[in-house]
């Protein structure tokens, strides 16, 4: 024990490795600002001026000629006079300045040498640290992480003055160098007329001090350390400071990093008003990452997409002390905060493609490739790329390693993405697609088979019943057996009680899901009617009694989601067509999908409500293949509703329901088949 200390003693760090307090910087700060706002080097040059002049001023009787040499010598001289103290005054006043900011930057810098007793008790430290750090003992690498930086000469401040002083210090710092002076000092620390030996070891001193405080600063964002507010944006720009005095001596994908954890302290702890200088780190961190000597980072890649940019900015989330768990992504590291962020944007981006998927905005033109799934695809093409690339799950926290680097798997947001994706081609008629994609869907990760919701297990379910029906469509029966297994874990996540919380994302899952399952019972009734004799329109009692039940979970999901509506009356009317029920009623139903137009001015829970293109079309392949002539009053009704429905279609891009409505077509005695105009 004796020896260990003597160790110790002997290892402190040296005097001139030492640099200047942060209040000691303030205080100097605050006294040369005081000094030039009173400015008294002026009030004396002045006083001394007035008094030379009045003592020297010869003395002239009242009554007298001048000369007008004279009066022109006696101008130049007043001009003098008042030029001269001014100039001297600014001089001084810069002198002083000058010689404040080398005191600040230069000289009060610590410079850690090699192989010197600071360096070998802050590496003995720091090696400590990073293996506390892998096995999980934040506390204690938190207190090797400390001592690394007083062996720096770099302490972490106590009370709450230091602590100010510090982050005020570090703002301040962190505008000089965007200033060319502050980069100039700075890159001497040491020293003025210090050698190319010693500005790179004040370079490396640099990069340590900056590589330490960046993993103090996100124990801190992920809660494994304690502190304030301003203990925390003291780190973070005490980082970003270093790094870029670092120089050449820091990967430009680390200096990127230390960027993108500013800006989340930014939005973390800074009021809101502050917000914009998020954009400035993460200007900085791209503009780093396209320099010539370096790289995006696969973790980083997706802050580059406007996309991406955009959610960091603007988007609602937080850094959480454990990571949410969620059916939908998975955070990755557990100590990287950015990691949090980009699982928060994995499931935004997912539940903007199943806004879209369930209900689609807008119009796109004909021709177009991907008709009103277009903005669908893209976010799932980018939400695949982001988990391809998302962050490493194994817990690598070694101090100089690179967390946006290390990238590894999210393998439910890429399951997620992958059914999306074969939804989205089965809406559009393009089997041979989904095919592609039915090994990657059909290998359920294990984490999502043993997850508390039972809504990935039902997905799964409602993507082999969808693909025995378009596989084989007579295996009806089985079709129907996985969509009995999926509407009992429909209705179990519908069930969980008001102490689950279901989120906007587990409403829109439910939607689809109850959509789909309608729409395969739709396809097997008429399957089976196809294939019988007679045609007999009215379905078997198991089969209404599962179409209800389905029917009954989207009428109890519209009623806390209003986009649920807009599929609620074209099914309601399948449902009395599959019963055999009175077509006056089925007609009301079908008539009040066609004619919701938009009205300006609507409210958004109308608009969300409203049926959409895709709906009316369905509605007038229903009304025209089953209600009777008398419901559709002109002769030729039926061939142009069926028209206008196969241009919508068209332009839509469904190509299998556009086949079944020019076979419609066809039979009413058209004979040609319907294009676009």
């Amino acid at each position: 024990m004796g020896d260990d200390s003597k160790a110790v003693k002997v290892e402190r760090p040296a005097a001139g490795s030492v640099g200047m307090l942060d209040r000691s910087r303030m205080a100097l700060c605050a006294f040369t600002f005081l000094f030039l706002s009173l400015n008294p080097l002026a009030a004396l040059l002045c006083r001394g001026a007035g008094a030379t002049t009045s003592a020297g001023a010869p003395e002239h009787s009242g009554t007298g000629r001048s000369m007008l040499g004279l009066e022109g010598g006696a101008e130049a001289a007043g001009w003098l006079d008042w030029m001269l103290p001014t100039l001297l005054v600014w001089l001084l006043n810069g002198v002083l300045v000058a010689a404040v900011l080398i005191r600040l930057l230069v000289y009060g810098e610590p410079v850690t040498r090699p192989h010197s007793g600071s360096s070998v008790l802050f590496w003995r430290h720091r090696k400590q640290a990073d293996l506390d750090l892998a096995r999980g003992d934040f506390a204690q690498a938190s207190q090797n992480l400390w001592t690394c930086l007083k062996a720096l000469g770099r302490p972490l401040p106590t009370s709450q003055l230091d602590q100010a002083c510090a982050a005020l210090w570090a703002g301040l710092r962190l505008c000089l160098q965007r200033l060319w002076v502050g980069r100039w000092l700075a890159g001497r620390a040491g020293g003025l007329r210090s050698g190319p030996l010693l500005q790179e070891d004040a370079r490396k001193s640099s990069r340590d001090a900056a590589l330490v405080y960046h993993r103090l600063h996100q124990l801190h964002m992920t809660g494994k350390l304690c502190g304030s507010h301003l203990s925390a944006v003291h780190m973070a720009l005490s980082a970003v400071n270093l790094a870029e005095c670092a120089g050449e001596c820091l990967p430009v994908a680390t200096l990127a990093e230390i960027y993108v954890s500013a800006a989340l302290r930014v939005k973390a702890s800074l009021p809101r008003a502050l917000h914009f200088t998020a954009r400035v780190f993460l200007s900085s961190a791209r503009q780093a990452c396209l320099s010539p000597s370096g790289s995006v980072p696969p973790a980083m890649q997706w802050l580059c997409h406007p996309l991406g940019h955009r959610f960091f900015v603007d988007g609602d989330w937080a850094v959480r002390s454990t990571p949410k768990e969620s059916i939908y992504s998975q955070a990755g590291n557990t100590v990287d905060p950015l990691a949090q962020v980009t699982q928060a944007f994995r499931e935004h981006l997912l539940e903007k493609a199943l806004y879209c998927v369930a209900q689609p905005q807008g119009e796109k033109t004909p021709g177009s490739g991907d008709g009103e799934y277009s903005d669908a695809l893209e976010y799932l093409q980018l939400l695949t790329s982001s988990s391809d690339a998302a962050g490493a799950t194994a817990q690598c926290f070694a101090i100089g390693s690179n967390m946006a680097t290390l990238t590894g798997c999210d393998p439910h947001s890429k399951w997620w993405a992958n059914m999306a994706v074969v939804v989205i081609n089965w809406l559009q008629g393009d089997d041979a697609a989904a095919e592609r994609l039915y090994p990657a869907v059909e290998h359920l990760p294990r984490s999502l088979q043993t997850a508390e919701s039972p809504l990935p297990r039902a997905t799964l379910s409602v993507f082999r019943a969808v693909r025995a029906l378009l596989s084989k469509p007579e295996s009806c029966q089985l079709s129907l057996s996985h969509s009995e297994r999926a509407s009992g874990l429909l209705r179990d996540s519908l069930n969980l009680g008001p102490h689950c919380h279901c989120s906007s994302i587990d409403k829109v899952l439910q939607l689809l899901l109850c959509d789909l399952l309608l729409v395969t019972r739709t396809s097997v009734w008429r399957q089976q009617q196809s294939a019988t004799p007679g045609g007999a329109l009215q379905a078997t009692p198991a089969e209404l009694h599962g179409f209800q039940q389905d029917l009954s979970s989207l009428r109890r999901l519209a009623q806390s989601f209003r986009p649920a509506t807009r599929r609620l009356f074209l099914h309601e009317a399948t449902a009395r067509l599959m019963a055999g029920a009175s077509p006056t009623r089925t007609h009301q139903l079908l008539d009040r999908t066609l004619r919701r137009r938009a009205t300006p001015g609507a409210k958004t829970e109308e608009c969300e409500a409203r049926p959409g293109q895709r709906e009316q079309a369905e509605a007038v392949m229903l009304a025209c293949r089953y209600l009777p002539p008398s419901f559709l009053s002109a002769p030729g009704q039926r061939v142009g509703m069926l028209a206008d429905a196969a241009r919508t279609l068209e332009k839509l891009g469904d190509k299998r329901s556009l086949h079944d409505c020019q076979q419609m077509i066809i039979k009413l005695g058209s004979g040609t088949t319907v294009t676009s105009t």
